[in-house]
């Protein structure tokens, strides 16, 4: 094994155990820092931020799995395994994203509460991490173009969940935050449907420059 893939095996070890102790935090409702509680138990997962990180979380354990297999058999970590790494650090990019860029101005409890118990390893810690493993030290074959429509679907399959559970629960020109939990509908379904369309295009975006990124790396 060399050094490239101690230091993925390593940070992909992390990404998997930090999503475990994110995912405890969430569903026992441990804290360390007093905030408001948005959940309880199953329903943290109807959150794309809880489902990005245990998605990461699976994923690089998969990638150990395979790693693990490749050295022992000589065996080549199948392309399938890099395809879901990719889609989980999408995912986990764009959870960072709208946390900085968005999420974390509109909440009532302030910027920094973001980023403090379980949130500091679903928005701060495990992206990083990940997007470090996968982007340096994993040996990800070269992309076909096509893969960076793959990049999104989790994404898309969310939106799609996101916009019907919206309008289920749209009456009277309103829209419960407890159905509207990252509150995109709160000023119309315009709205709400412009802010899918923009999360989906930074995804796309995302997911392409990922794409170079891999590919310039094979070349080099």
């Amino acid at each position: 094994m060399n050094n490239k893939q101690t230091i993925s095996l390593v940070l992909c070890s992390l990404v998997f155990l930090l999503s475990v102790v994110g995912s405890v935090f969430c569903f026992a409702e441990i804290t360390f820092v007093e905030t408001k509680i948005i959940a309880h138990g199953i329903e943290f997962f109807k959150f794309f931020t809880v489902q990005s990180n245990v998605l990461a979380g699976i994923t690089a354990l998969i990638y150990i799995i395979f790693l693990v297999r490749e050295q022992k058999t000589q065996k080549k970590i199948p392309i399938w395994v890099f395809i879901l790494r990719f889609i989980a650090t999408i995912d986990l990019i764009i959870t960072f994203l709208v946390v900085a860029l968005f999420l974390g101005f509109i909440t009532d409890e302030g910027y920094l509460s973001m980023f403090v118990n379980a949130n500091f390893l679903f928005h701060l810690a495990i992206p990083i991490i990940n997007f470090a493993s996968f982007v340096f030290y994993e040996n990800a074959p070269k992309f076909k173009f096509s893969y960076t429509f793959w990049g999104i679907t989790h994404l898309i399959l969310y939106g799609i969940f996101y916009i019907i559970v919206v309008l289920l629960h749209y009456q009277n020109g309103t829209v419960p935050l407890e159905y509207d939990w990252y509150a995109f509908a709160q000023k119309g379904l315009v709205i709400a449907f412009v802010c899918a369309v923009v999360v989906w295009g930074l995804g796309y975006l995302v997911s392409f420059m990922l794409y170079k990124i891999n590919n310039r790396k094979k070349q080099d």
